[in-house]
């Protein structure tokens, strides 16, 4: 894993000595280091292949001799050097402001990642080393599709390109909605491939998508079983849904008879007290390990999570394996298929800054693949987790989000940034592993925009 430079104030440098002569009347340095180590305009993330330019605070000496008055001394001049990711120096242009006493760079970035800066002051100032995040502008579709319904909550899409949002079946946005249950309370739905899964209105049921209509294929009462209680996350395939709420795992089996199924439920909450990490307080996520395998991810401790195995036993059912939990550093803030992504804090003398990561499934465990050093101010936008599949959001500016991408074998995570359309609050844009949503969410005349972050369905 290729290390980044260090983020890290170097000691300021030395200063003139002061007036007094007597060794009774010693001299006292007081450096004044801004928060921050640049003045981004708002700007947080930039895009490839533009000129990047910002303004880097600098560092003060108060000196104070005897009874003398402390004398502010600021470094009046700085010079400055850029590494891209690779660590390879690229051309940048130093200018002094005089009337902030500040330093302005500027510089073409021409490849996307976590560029490194260090700035060094003159007389005084010492050095500056800080990160400055560079992205790929968005490679999806460049025309949003716009669906005549108020903004989603959940959203996903069969591989014929039937829309399902909220519980509303959408061909196309011409085309009439289809409600899947009933208006006031919107069920639970899974896509896998052309298989839908819906779970609401007492009953669970398996739809096949023929590109046409929606089939259904089996329907099960939950009265025959352990009722469902608040969902967390939910597996699907073509033959099984496996339901985890804030207790159990409840497993539904689509037969070879073509009979729906549920073998008894699975305890997998433990007894204490859950710890909720998102905005709609979600406690569990569940991960396809291997076919015969999921795995449960809570945290166990304020800024630290675990994975831990279930393995599908002869009765159906899934049961815990007799294999140890594998922990996870963070809390978790994505889900996609057979990823989890996690947001550690900075911790003084262990990680001077908070970190992305993303673990991947790699022989039944979750074992981290990348990451991503949030410097800058950058952050995890705190987004709900319970609707589905969720790749992080990160502020690149007033307007803009940014996604992480993952390059493997590549150890570092890069951003790519989405369309900046959509207004950036918390609750108004959503990621899926397949589009970027957001929109109006009034009942009657609310709709929803849709990026796709792959070229659009034949």
């Amino acid at each position: 894993m290729k290390t980044p430079l260090p983020l890290v104030l170097a000691g300021l440098l030395a200063c003139a000595g002061c007036s007094g002569d007597s060794p009774d009347t010693p001299c006292t340095t007081n450096p004044s280091v801004p928060l921050e180590d640049v003045q981004r305009a708002g700007a947080l993330v930039f895009p490839v292949d533009t000129l990047v330019e910002f303004r880097v605070n600098i560092a003060e000496l108060a000196q104070s001799c005897g009874g003398d008055a402390p004398a502010i001394q600021r470094p009046t001049a700085a010079t400055a050097q850029v590494f891209d990711p690779e660590g390879q120096p690229i051309p940048v242009e130093v200018a002094w402001d005089p009337m902030n006493g500040v330093p302005r760079l500027a510089f073409t970035p021409t490849t996307e990642g976590r560029h490194h800066v260090l700035v060094a002051f003159t007389p005084v100032g010492g050095i500056r080393q800080f990160g400055i995040h560079v992205a790929r502008t968005w490679s999806g579709s460049p025309t949003p599709v716009t669906l005549p319904l108020p903004r989603c909550a959940q959203l996903d899409r069969t591989s014929r390109g039937l829309w399902l949002c909220d519980g509303v079946a959408l061909r196309d946005p011409a085309a009439t909605p289809l409600r899947l249950g009933s208006a006031t309370s919107p069920p639970d739905v899974a896509v896998a491939g052309n298989i839908v899964w819906v779970l609401g209105d007492g009953r669970v049921r398996r739809y096949v998508d023929t590109g046409t209509e929606l089939e259904l294929t089996g329907s099960l009462l939950l009265s025959t079983t352990e009722a469902v209680k608040v969902i967390q996350s939910r597996l699907a395939s073509e033959n099984e849904l496996v339901v985890m709420d804030n207790q159990s795992l409840h497993r539904f089996v689509f037969t070879n008879t073509g009979v729906l199924e549920s073998p008894p439920p699975t305890r997998w909450a433990p007894t204490s007290t859950l710890l909720t990490f998102s905005v709609d307080d979600a406690v569990g996520l569940l991960v396809r390990a291997a076919p015969d395998q999921v795995l449960t991810v809570s945290m166990s401790a304020p800024n630290d999570s675990e994975a831990c195995a279930y393995s599908l036993q002869a009765n159906g059912s899934y049961a815990r394996a007799t294999t140890p939990c594998t922990p996870l550093r963070g809390r978790p803030v994505g889900l996609e298929e057979g990823v989890v992504w996690t947001h550690s804090e900075a911790r003084p003398q262990v990680t001077p800054s908070p970190v992305l990561r993303r673990w991947e499934i790699s022989q039944g465990r979750l074992v981290e693949q990348s990451s991503l050093v949030l410097d800058g101010r950058l952050s995890v936008l705190r987004v709900p987790i319970r609707t589905g599949f969720t790749v992080p959001s990160l502020p690149a500016d007033t307007w803009q989000v940014a996604l992480p991408r993952s390059h493997p074998p590549r150890a570092t995570l890069t951003l790519e940034l989405v369309p900046g359309t959509l207004l950036r609050t918390t609750d108004n844009r959503l990621t899926h592993p397949g589009f970027h949503w957001g929109g109006d969410s009034r009942p009657a005349t609310g709709t929803t925009i849709v990026y796709e972050q792959t070229r659009p369905h034949p």
